[in-house]
């Protein structure tokens, strides 16, 4: 270990060095005096230029992303009672950029007791990451919509809920009539360029709040929240109208047109599980289908 300050001013410089190449930074704060010490790595990750920023503790809050500042402030509590704290937090740079921190301290035996001591990581690029591999665990990779087992986790969800509060929902399925005519005459990449316009204009028509799934094919389902029975109709029909209106260009300049037929179930008390209500669904789906497709059907008696 370093014995003369000479060695010890060149120990934390290797030591600033290190925490650089690992991506890692610390911060230490006086319990007595509250006064703080960033490392250089803390300053990049909050954007900040140490010449002019001198850091305490509420101007750390500020640079906290508003929706985790509750966390990050019980999380300092509890560094102070235990001395030990592990938490991954938000912090908006001034500029407004989002970066995802890791920090960690055990401090519960401290040399010094009045002196904090934690460590931070930016781990920005590892959230960004692990949001890429969840979205691609729940989302069809052609269309951009929920798969299957998404739509139904959902769907599962939104029946529970349902349950408790008997808030509107429906459901509506979605099938594109004589698809294989499509591929076969057109090839699938042609067949592919029509279920992703068909989930474009569900996109567009259907809000943020609404939950959009492909079951297969050229299957889709909609799960619409606080939705009256004539509302969930005038909508898909709205949506069959504008498809059997959009005119598909192949690469030989061959224009040809589309029509779906829906099925529409709304959520009611005599529904045993969520099944029931898809299975309604898919009732008024075939019914339609049966009667001359391209139209949409609402519930039918089983």
């Amino acid at each position: 270990m370093p014995s003369t300050s000479q060695e010890w001013q060149s120990f934390a410089i290797m030591l600033q060095k290190l925490h650089k190449i690992r991506g890692f930074g610390y911060w230490q704060m006086s319990l007595s005096t509250g006064q703080m010490y960033w490392s250089e790595m803390v300053y990049e990750f909050f954007g900040v230029d140490p010449d002019r920023f001198i850091p305490d503790r509420k101007d750390f809050i500020r640079l906290v992303h508003p929706s985790d500042r509750k966390k990050v402030a019980k999380a300092q509590q509890t560094l102070k009672k235990t001395g030990a704290i592990d938490i991954k937090y938000r912090i908006v740079q001034p500029g407004g950029n989002v970066r995802w921190i890791h920090e960690v301290a055990d401090n519960s035996a401290p040399d010094d007791p009045d002196i904090l001591l934690s460590t931070l990581q930016d781990i920005t690029d590892h959230k960004v990451l692990e949001k890429n591999l969840r979205n691609q665990a729940i989302t069809d990779d052609l269309t951009g919509t929920f798969n299957r087992g998404h739509f139904m986790k959902r769907l599962r969800q939104a029946f529970s809920h349902f349950c408790r509060s008997e808030h509107n929902a429906a459901v509506l399925l979605f099938d594109v009539d004589h698809f294989k005519n499509v591929n076969d005459t057109y090839g699938h990449a042609v067949g592919d360029k029509v279920l992703k316009q068909v989930c474009r204009l569900f996109k567009e028509r259907f809000r943020e709040t609404d939950v959009i799934g492909r079951l297969g094919g050229e299957e889709f389902a909609v799960l619409l929240f606080e939705i009256t029975p004539d509302a969930a109709l005038a909508i898909a029909d709205d949506i069959r109208q504008k498809l059997a209106n959009t005119a598909f260009t192949t690469h030989t300049g061959a224009t040809f047109y589309i029509s779906v037929t829906c099925g529409v179930a709304h959520f009611t008390a005599d529904d045993a599980t969520e099944e029931s209500i898809l299975h309604r669904a898919d009732t008024s789906l075939y019914t339609g289908k049966h009667h001359g497709r391209n139209q949409v059907v609402g519930e039918v008696q089983c």
